[in-house]
């Protein structure tokens, strides 16, 4: 794609910007602009197939399109917020000397009961759930994890580093817990980790910079496989969608601390645009990463001689989202009392 041709593509997106009048329309143009498969990302793959020295020029064109459609987005969000707090201040009034409806107080949020839940079953049949710092360091946080140095996961456009505290961020993922566990207790262990996590992601209708993450780990001096991985991501996801036996596939991918690496997909239906995971459905959906750990991580965490483990992962908040057909992950972290009380325990 020349850099005219993806100017033209772009500016008459962004033409459209100015007449949208929803957070989804403007979501779909931003996902062509900017998502995996829009008109940028598809332009900067392309910068592989370049002569070195068109490259630079053609690069510097590409970031500059990039950063005005940005500006662009972000300042129409901000109309919408804008309207949005107008609206409210001017439609919702509420009189704090009225009686309560009931004398129950309260309830608990989506994502609190999901971790509960959760926590109890995994406690029941003997496993460990924990959770540690999330302010971290490089070394818990991606050395010890088999991340290198210059991997595009260590710069700051995905992680939150702490100005004035060298090697110090807000923790991306939850296997730093695994970590210290492993270099606390050793071998074998059995044990979860639920948590919030923070990514320098732009906040959208599947996006939040914070979010909630649950990792397994099953780590033993005696064998352990692809099946028994198996096994348990499949007790995990039937317990969690109430499925008797949700049906799984597996996908080679490619992650620093397991090899062999894992994306897990589930067995979904779609009923009046909500996804429902059924061991029969039709179609399929990412739901997890996993793998066998990697040997590197072992021997990181001060682990000798032969170790056998597996670990999964999931987004909690976007498995939350799909249970219970919430499309929007802004509305888990909404403060409107209507929602919470229509969805809260």
């Amino acid at each position: 794609m020349e850099a005219k041709e993806l100017e033209q593509n772009v500016k008459s997106l962004l033409c459209a910007v100015q007449t949208v009048v929803s957070h989804r329309e403007l979501d779909q143009i931003k996902s062509d602009i900017l998502g995996k498969s829009g008109y940028v990302t598809r332009a900067l793959k392309s910068l592989r197939e370049l002569p070195d020295e068109e490259k630079k020029a053609y690069g510097a064109e590409i970031n500059k399109i990039k950063n005005h459609a940005e500006e662009i987005i972000a300042a129409k969000i901000a109309e919408f917020e804008e309207r949005l707090i107008e609206e409210k201040l001017k439609n919702e009034k509420v009189d704090i000397t009225l009686p309560v409806e009931s004398p129950r107080f309260g309830g608990l949020h989506l994502i609190t009961n999901a971790i509960r839940r959760i926590r109890d079953y995994y406690l029941a049949r003997g496993f460990l759930v924990l959770d540690g710092p999330e302010i971290e360091t490089d070394f818990y946080n991606f050395d010890a994890l088999n991340i290198h140095k210059y991997h595009p996961a260590r710069q700051s456009h995905d992680t939150f580093y702490l100005k004035g505290f060298e090697e110090t961020l807000l923790r991306t993922q939850t296997s730093c817990v695994q970590i210290r566990t492993m270099m606390e207790m050793g071998v074998p262990v059995r044990m979860v980790s639920i948590g919030k996590t923070y990514r320098n992601d732009a906040l959208d209708a599947t996006h939040s910079p914070m979010f909630h993450q649950l990792e397994c780990l099953v780590v033993d001096e005696q064998p352990v496989n692809i099946g028994h991985l198996k096994n348990e991501l499949r007790k995990s996801l039937s317990f969690f969608f109430d499925v008797e036996n949700v049906a799984l596939r597996f996908r080679p991918s490619f992650f620093p601390f397991t090899e062999p690496s894992l994306e897990v997909d589930c067995r979904y239906t779609q009923k009046d645009g909500r996804i429902i995971i059924t061991e029969d459905g039709d179609r399929w959906i990412e739901i997890a990463g996993a793998g066998i750990v990697h040997p590197n991580v072992f021997k990181n965490c001060g682990i000798q001689g032969q170790q056998y483990g597996f670990a999964f992962a999931f987004g909690l908040d976007r498995l939350v989202m799909m249970k219970n057909g919430i499309q929007d992950i802004r509305n888990l972290f909404d403060t409107d009392s209507r929602w919470l009380k229509h969805y809260g325990q």
